[in-house]
C-alpha cells in the first residue's frame, strides 16, 4: 500500500523521513510509498528462528533422553509447547514477504479460507493448521497496510490489551471455552506438541496480531528481528503461565507489550516526526 502526503514546506522533512522508511516515488502531487522489505533482515530473521527451534529441540530431547524428564510433566509440557509455538511463529514470520502483495493479500485470505473449510471437512489436521497460519498471517499483514500512522499502531497495541483481558475473563472467549463449543477448534490453531500427551492451541487472532505487528516493523522501519523474537517469547511466557496456574491466559497483552518495549524509542521518534502529529494517508 502507498502512503501519500500533501507536499508543502512544513511536511518536507517528514516526507523525507517516510521516504527513507519506504521505497516509493512521487505521483500526482503526492508521495506514493511502498512497504520496504529488507531481504537481509528477512534472512536474518529466518536464521534466528532456526537457531531458536534448534536450541529448544535439543534442550527437550536432552532432558527427556539424558535427564529423565517426563514428557507429561509440567516442565516437559512447557518445553514441548514452547517448541510448537516457536515453529508456528517462525512459519508466520517467514511469510512476511507476502506484504509486497498489498491488496492481493485479500485473494490469498479468501483462498486459504476455502482450503481451511475443505481441510476441516476432510479431517486433514496438519493442512488445516498450516493453512490457518497462512490465513492469519495474510490477514495481519493486510491490516498492517491499512494503518496510516504510528499513532494508530500504538492505539491498537493499547486497545488489544484491554479487549483480550475482557474477552478471556469475562467476554466471548470465556463463554465459548466454558460451553465446550466446536467453535474453539475452528477459531484456534492446533500446535505441534512433539510427543507431549496433550493438545496445544493458539488463537487465530493471536497470529493475526503477531503478523500485524511484523508488518508494522516492515512498513515503519522498526526492529524486525528483535520484535519477532520478543513477540514469540511473549507467547511462550503466556503458555508457561497457563500451564503453571492451569487456567486460560490472554496472549495479546504480553504480545502488545513486547512489541512496544522492543521499539519504544523508535516509535516515540516516529510519532514526533509525523506530519501534524498524525502521519500521512495511505492510498492505492
Amino acid at each position: 500500500m502507498a502512503t501519500g502526503t500533501n507536499r508543502s514546506p512544513r511536511t518536507s522533512d517528514a516526507e523525507s523521513r517516510v521516504a527513507r522508511l519506504h521505497r516509493g516515488a512521487e505521483s500526482g502531487g503526492s508521495l506514493t510509498l511502498q512497504p520496504g522489505l529488507d531481504d537481509g533482515r528477512e534472512v536474518k530473521t529466518v536464521l534466528v528462528f532456526g537457531a531458536m527451534i534448534a536450541v529448544a529441540a535439543v534442550l527437550l530431547l536432552s532432558l527427556v533422553i539424558y535427564g529423565g524428564l517426563a514428557v507429561d510433566s509440567n516442565a516437559g509440557l512447557m518445553l514441548a509447547f514452547a517448541l510448537g509455538i516457536i515453529v508456528t511463529c517462525a512459519l508466520s514470520s517467514s511469510l512476511a514477504f507476502l506484504i509486497t502483495l498489498r491488496h492481493k493479500l485479500l485473494l490469498l485470505i479468501l483462498a486459504s479460507l476455502a482450503v481451511i473449510i475443505a481441510s476441516i471437512a476432510a479431517d486433514m489436521g496438519a493442512l488445516e493448521a498450516i493453512t490457518k497460519v497462512i490465513f492469519a498471517t495474510s490477514a495481519g499483514l493486510w491490516i498492517s497496510l491499512m494503518l496510516t500512522s504510528i499513532t494508530q499502531v500504538v492505539l491498537i497495541a493499547s486497545l488489544i490489551i484491554v479487549v483480550d483481558f475482557y474477552s478471556v475473563f469475562l467476554g466471548p472467549t470465556k463463554k465459548i471455552v466454558e460451553s465446550g463449543s466446536a467453535w474453539i477448534d475452528y477459531l484456534t490453531i492446533h500446535l505441534p506438541v512433539f510427543g507431549a500427551p496433550a493438545v496445544s492451541q493458539i488463537g487465530i487472532s493471536d497470529i493475526i496480531f503477531f503478523a500485524l505487528f511484523v508488518g508494522v516493523t516492515i512498513s515503519y522501519g522498526l526492529r524486525r528481528v528483535i520484535t519477532a523474537c520478543a513477540m514469540t517469547l511473549s507467547f511462550v511466557a503466556t503458555m508457561v503461565l497457563g500451564v503453571s496456574f492451569e487456567l486460560g491466559v490472554p496472549a495479546l497483552p504480553l504480545l502488545a507489550i513486547s512489541f512496544m518495549l522492543a521499539n519504544a524509542d523508535i516509535i516515540f521518534r516516529r510519532y514526533l516526526h509525523e506530519p501534524g502529529g498524525r502521519g500521512g494517508r495511505l492510498s492505492d
